[in-house]
C-alpha cells in the first residue's frame, strides 16, 4: 500500500489491483442492503459523475451514522472491486451501469471535508428523456429531470401520474407510489404551474413497447432543482 494513485475523477478509476486515493466526492444516497448485509453509498464527482462504494459487514457498525448525505468526503486508501453480473441493484433494478465498486476496508478512510470555497455540484449528470425513450437496456434504477406538461392524483397510496418533457421536446410518463418526503401539495403545485422537476432513483420499465417511469420506496423528488439540465429546459419552455 505504500504506492497509489490519486485521482480527482470516476472516470479513472478502473483497475482492480491497484489502490487509490480519491480528492472530494460528495455522498448521493445511502442504502443499508439488509439482505446482502452491507451499506451501498452512492457517490459523485466534481463532472456529476456517479459511483458507488460497498462497505462490508464487518465494517457496518463503524460506519453507521458516520457518513452523511450531501456531504463532501476525501476517500484515502480502497481498491476497486469487480462484478461481472454489474452494480448492486434494488428490486432487481441496478443503480448503475458499472462492473466496478470501490471496496471500503480496514484500511479506507473517509475523511470529511469541509470546503465552502469549492462549487461542489449537488446533482449527478441526468440522461435525457430522448435517451430514457429510445433505451433498450432496461432494469435500471435511473434519475430523470423534466417539466411537468400534465398529471392526475390517481386517488390509491397518494400516487400521482405525470407526463414530463425535456429540452428535445420528448415526453416520457411517471408514476410516483407513496413516495417518501414528497409533500402532495408540491405535487399539487407541479402539475398545476407546469415546475420543471428532478427526481432520483426510478425505475425505467417497459410495456407494450414503451418505456415509462415507476417510482420505488428510495425515490426522491425535488422541485424547480438548480442543475444545468433544469435551466436548459426553463430557457426554452420558461
Amino acid at each position: 500500500m505504500d504506492q497509489y494513485f490519486e485521482v480527482s475523477s470516476f472516470r479513472y478509476l478502473n483497475n482492480s489491483h491497484c489502490w487509490y486515493h480519491f480528492t472530494f466526492a460528495r455522498v448521493e444516497f445511502i442504502l443499508s442492503d439488509i439482505k446482502r448485509d452491507r451499506i451501498i453509498v452512492l457517490l459523485i464527482d466534481k463532472n456529476r459523475e456517479k459511483m458507488m462504494a460497498v462497505i462490508p459487514s464487518n465494517l457496518m457498525e463503524m460506519y453507521q451514522n458516520r457518513i452523511l448525505v450531501g456531504l463532501l468526503y476525501s476517500i484515502k486508501c480502497f481498491k476497486l472491486s469487480w462484478n461481472p453480473f454489474g452494480c448492486p441493484k434494488y428490486g432487481g433494478y441496478k443503480f448503475l451501469d458499472d462492473e466496478y465498486v470501490i471496496a471500503v476496508s480496514n484500511n479506507t478512510q473517509f475523511n470529511l471535508e469541509r470546503r465552502p470555497d469549492l462549487h461542489f455540484p449537488l446533482y449527478p449528470l441526468v440522461t435525457s428523456i430522448e435517451s430514457l425513450v429510445k433505451m433498450q437496456r432496461l432494469r435500471l434504477m435511473i434519475d430523470v429531470v423534466g417539466k411537468v406538461i400534465s398529471g392526475r392524483f390517481l386517488g390509491r397510496n397518494c400516487a400521482y401520474e405525470m407526463t414530463l418533457q425535456d429540452k428535445s421536446g420528448y415526453v416520457i410518463n411517471l408514476t410516483l407510489n407513496d413516495a417518501p418526503e414528497t409533500l402532495p401539495f408540491m405535487l399539487s403545485l407541479a402539475i398545476r404551474d407546469h415546475w420543471v422537476i428532478y427526481v432520483a432513483r426510478v425505475r425505467l420499465c417497459e410495456q407494450g413497447g414503451h418505456n415509462y417511469l415507476s417510482s420505488t420506496y428510495i425515490s426522491r423528488v425535488r422541485f424547480r432543482p438548480i442543475m444545468p439540465e433544469a435551466e436548459e429546459i426553463s430557457l426554452i419552455y420558461g
